[in-house]
């Protein structure tokens, strides 16, 4: 391998890192805030809300925030299994590492597949998120198209620059993020929702847009869409566990800390903009719902402000999305698992970081944004693919108890590690379905894109992958 074994100051962690079978390359300089800070703004509620609230308000009216909670607590679940693997296996690549361990390396590419899927396909989707409201404050003499390769060559700069400049401007954009967004959420919650002149009564109310009925299964299933797509991502910060010190204690917490803290900022955040609706019709009508509530409680003027706050969260989710992809491309190429793998892991001496990988997924977004005229194509891949690969993790933890001894401290489901594991791979599944089975209009495009991206993965798997694996050339060191 090319790499450059450079030691961590932080002996312990080099160590635990050794024992599984890696030398340490990549800069260990991440700390707790930094390591919540990214799992914070890939899932970023700005970011998600702003961009789903049209769905989740049309489908189940203002009882979307219901479904909200709903979507918390079976992330809640996940998290938490995601939580104690990470204790056991610190080690970049997360979900394809663990499941490679718990089962085999056949397995695990699929999982690393289905993974890198999610944040391949929805890197590019927040680059051209953000370039849709830099147009709302700025018309550029260019198309969305230019401004989003302008906005992934920037990230992809930051993050030649090293994981501590990186994580660096992710820490900052996290701030002004949580910042935004607590004075968003107290300024509805004080000022407009006591003066409601529905009271909490609309929070209860289901109307669907497009019947003006209740909703039924199929509206309420579709609302859940809302939190689905914006309440993942948390895991990320266990791809860059190699980066982080004192890893087994800091991601598991990172982790959590950042979906509940995400989980209940949102729920307040969507209970305050459901108070203000003076009337419903006309909100689920507007073409950019929650904007429109807010310009009419708060004055056109403060659009400005609220769209600076959002273009903050989604460059910082930008960055962090970047961070992980390219963490997971590293892995995968460090066991040899992808072609072109003698390149992908490449680290750079002075900055310790994965470029010829950082490169390449710029190079490669910057092309899906100019070759596809609607980039929904490859974003609608990216809540299915996680979704399946949570439960591909989830799956491997049932099947095999294998584990290594962690360090005392660790966190650990104990006895209710097996209840809360298939409650988890249950609402793993029923999310997927979610995804996958109501007729959004769109010719189910999730589920046949997210076929194609899979049967992809196949071609690789047979073409290249497994020929490496049965002459074991390929796979974590045993």
């Amino acid at each position: 391998m090319s790499e450059k074994d450079i030691e961590s100051p932080h002996s312990s962690d080099s160590d635990e890192l050794r024992r599984l079978g890696y030398k340490q390359s990549l800069r260990r300089t991440m700390g707790a805030f930094s390591s919540f800070a990214l799992a914070f703004s890939l899932i970023s509620i700005n970011t998600g809300i702003f961009a789903n609230f049209q769905t989740g308000i049309q489908q189940l009216g203002p009882a979307v925030v219901w479904s909200w909670l709903v979507v918390l607590a079976g992330q809640t679940l996940v998290a938490l299994v995601l939580a104690e693997l990470v204790t056991q296996y610190p080690v970049s690549g997360y979900g394809y590492q663990w499941t490679s361990r718990l089962l085999n390396p056949r397995f695990g590419f699929f999982v690393g597949w289905l993974l890198l899927l999610q944040f391949l396909t929805g890197f590019p989707g927040v680059c051209a998120t953000l370039a849709d409201y830099v147009r709302i404050l700025w018309d550029p003499p260019f198309s969305n198209s230019v401004l989003t390769v302008v906005v992934i060559a920037v990230v992809t700069v930051i993050h030649l620059m090293g994981i501590k400049v990186a994580s660096w401007v992710n820490d900052v954009g996290v701030i002004g993020e949580i910042a935004g967004a607590t004075i968003l959420a107290t300024i509805f919650l004080v000022l407009f929702a006591p003066s409601s002149e529905h009271g909490l009564a609309i929070l209860a109310n289901t109307t669907n847009y497009h019947t003006n009925m209740p909703a039924g299964l199929s509206g309420f299933a579709l609302s859940l869409l809302m939190g689905a797509w914006c309440l993942t991502g948390f895991e990320a910060s266990a791809d860059l566990a190699e980066e982080t010190h004192q890893p087994r204690r800091v991601i598991p917490r990172a982790m959590l800390t950042s979906l509940l803290s995400s989980g209940i900022g949102g729920f307040l955040m969507l209970v305050g903009f459901m108070l203000a609706i003076d009337d419903l019709r006309t909100i689920q009508s507007a073409p950019q719902p929650l904007l429109h509530i807010i310009e009419t409680k708060l004055g056109p003027k403060a659009t400005p402000v609220v769209v600076g706050v959002v273009l903050i969260s989604i460059f910082a989710c930008a960055v962090a999305s970047m961070a992980a992809t390219s963490r997971l491309i590293y892995s995968l190429a460090r066991d040899n698992m992808l072609p072109g793998s003698s390149y992908l892991r490449t680290v750079n001496p002075v900055r310790r970081t994965p470029a010829t990988t950082i490169i390449m997924i710029g190079i490669v977004s910057s092309l899906v944004v100019l070759w596809f005229e609607k980039l929904t194509v490859i974003t609608s891949i990216s809540a299915t693919a996680g979704y399946l690969g949570y439960a591909g993790i989830i799956l491997a933890g049932l099947i095999t108890r294998r584990e290594t001894i962690p360090a005392h401290d660790a966190f650990r489901l104990g006895a209710f590690g097996p209840i809360v594991r298939i409650a988890a791979l249950i609402w793993t599944v029923l999310l997927v379905l979610a995804l996958t089975i109501p007729d959004t209009g769109d010719s189910r495009l999730p589920l046949k894109a997210t076929a194609a991206a899979v049967t992809l993965g196949c071609f690789i798997y047979f073409a290249v992958v497994r020929g490496r694996i049965l002459r074991g050339e390929a796979g974590p060191p045993t």
